[in-house]
């Protein structure tokens, strides 16, 4: 398992000089260690280790959205403009699914994995707050993206385990898990209030008010909640909530940028809407799209515009089939394990459904299907439902055979010996 959490702390770190070193062409230290998780996932497999990887219905959804984005070379009547670069986010999500089903089998592995992945994306903001601290002088509106190549992207990740990290911080755990998680959710919102993402600050809006809303204590933690996240909104001179409002001259042009990029992908949706453009095409073919007066070289600034753009309609709805089905799932998991002695699973449940809010927010203002921290939060989510399952089957089994005697006792006739029934 050590180097399935050297993944998680190491995925956020993109453009580390180190971490993010291209050994060859496009393959990095964080792939070489994907690669190694990989393996050691398959000895375990080969060892008799069977994690049921379609156990799951969003794991048939994530396998039939991962084959028509690798079909998407085969049906194309052009050629892929960046085939290699597609194909290898692809083989790395799947990679990344096989290693997190088979090794995160237990409790004390999720838990684990989960406060890597928290203590990883504050890692990261401290990168996001440095930044900040040495270059904001340079210009006016200056924005951090860490470890990313980008603030709104930096923005996104953090956004998927800060729900996560507020729960825990303020939950019945151990003292250090608590300060760990208290540590890391501050240097999220420093970090997400320096990069001023107008998309971030709208998720991580309806991830918490759906977190409050669903937890135990609304009032409290609708009181924490407010003064925690106020600076991410509302602090500062270019601070989300006042580009919102008063959006500057380059704040205008991205918007005019996205505008462009999704009229133009509606067009490519609408010449195309089977078999889309092809994987990874959208920038290559974008000009093709646009008006004669207009050049922009963008990507769609759109999860589900690309998606639909490149790969067809009927891609789109299995990519939104999945993450729905997965939502749902989390909310199964979360009523169930409300009371009982599986209530620690509650909070991670809420978090990790908060945490696809920010995310399904986000993906209406950039494009983020190859990100593999948002992947890494839907394997995670199939490992939590595995595990719930399993501790809630022999409860499941008496309660459904408490009901079957229940029925049974109750039809038989008031006079005369009924043989009791027994329960195994």
């Amino acid at each position: 398992m050590i180097f399935f959490y050297w993944l998680v702390a190491i995925l956020p770190l993109e453009t580390h000089r180190f971490w993010g070193y291209q050994l060859a062409g496009t393959f990095t230290i964080v792939k070489l260690v994907g690669l190694l998780c990989f393996l050691v996932a398959v000895v375990r497999l080969l060892q008799g280790s069977r994690p049921p990887f379609f156990q799951s219905a969003t794991s048939w959804w994530f396998a039939v959205f991962f084959l028509l984005q690798c079909s998407s070379y085969l049906v194309q009547e052009g050629h892929l403009a960046d085939p290699l670069g597609g194909y290898s986010h692809l083989v790395s999500i799947f990679l990344l699914f096989v290693a997190t089903l088979t090794l995160v089998n237990s409790r004390l592995r999720l838990r684990r994995s989960l406060l890597v992945a928290i203590g990883a994306m504050g890692f990261t903001s401290l990168y996001a707050i440095r930044e900040w601290q040495k270059y904001h002088g340079l210009y006016a509106g200056f924005r951090p993206g860490g470890m990313l190549s980008d603030p709104n992207e930096y923005a996104l990740i953090a956004g998927l385990w800060m729900p996560l990290a507020f729960l825990w911080a303020f939950g019945k755990r151990p003292r250090w898990e608590k300060i760990l998680c208290l540590g890391c959710f501050a240097c999220c919102v420093l970090g997400t209030t320096f990069a001023a993402s107008r998309g971030c600050f709208l998720g991580m809006m309806a991830s918490f008010l759906f977190l409050i809303w669903h937890s135990r204590r609304r009032a409290r933690n609708l009181a924490l909640a407010a003064v925690l996240l106020l600076p991410v909104g509302l602090l500062g001179s270019h601070s989300a909530f006042d580009r919102l409002l008063h959006p500057s001259h380059s704040d205008y042009l991205a918007k005019e940028a996205r505008i462009t990029a999704w009229q133009a992908g509606w067009k490519m949706i609408t010449a195309h809407p089977i078999f889309g453009v092809g994987l990874e095409n959208f920038k290559a073919v974008m000009p093709d799209y646009q008006p004669r007066n207009i050049k922009v070289d963008s990507i769609a600034h759109n999860t589900y515009v690309e998606v639909a753009a490149e790969l067809g309609v009927p891609a789109l709805l299995i990519f939104l089939g999945m993450w729905v089905v997965s939502f749902r799932m989390l909310g199964r998991v979360r009523r169930r394990t409300q009371t009982g002695r599986l209530r620690g699973l509650f909070p991670i449940a809420l978090g990790l459904q908060a945490g696809m809010v920010a995310y399904l927010v986000n993906a209406v203002f950039l494009s983020t299907w190859w990100y593999k921290m948002c992947w890494l939060l839907l394997f995670l989510s199939l490992c939590l439902d595995r595990l719930a399952e399993a501790a809630l089957a022999p409860e499941i089994q008496a309660s459904t055979s408490g009901a079957y005697l229940a029925n049974v006792n109750s039809q038989a006739p008031e006079q005369g010996h009924v043989e009791p029934i027994s329960v195994p």
